[in-house]
């Protein structure tokens, strides 16, 4: 299952990486738990579930940061460097940036997609 981070660069311009979950700091849980492991990416403000009709091809636009989970379907995401990733169901993007590139989440498929959306308020600058 790949994780995709989309992020913004300090001029605006929004990117997206692989996000390797190896990474992750995953807590681990006491006694018969040990080997299931956690970890807080966000305090979640609203959770959406988003529809994407076969073939919509929508422009850039804003991205609330959260994190992004495709359901069923398949999705291209396109940001503003010119960079894209086909996401598949299980497929999941942190979203970090509110970037004037923001993203173009787009069914090229002849079904329809889903994703879920849980949105988090925007981490303080450093």
């Amino acid at each position: 299952m790949p994780v995709y981070r989309l992020y913004a660069s300090e001029d605006g311009e929004t990117h997206i990486e692989p996000l390797g979950t190896e990474n992750f700091s995953f807590e681990n849980g006491p006694g018969e738990f040990k080997g299931v492991g956690g970890m807080v990416l966000g305090a979640a403000s609203r959770v959406l579930l988003m529809r994407f009709e076969a073939g919509v091809q929508p422009p850039l636009h804003r991205a609330n940061p959260g994190l992004a989970v495709l359901l069923e379907g398949e999705l291209t995401v396109a940001v503003s460097d010119g960079s894209e990733v086909v996401l598949h169901p299980g497929d999941a993007i942190r979203v970090e940036s509110t970037g004037r590139g923001g993203w173009a989440p787009r069914n090229p498929g002849a079904s329809l997609a889903l994703m879920a959306i849980a949105q988090m308020p925007s981490k303080p600058a450093d």
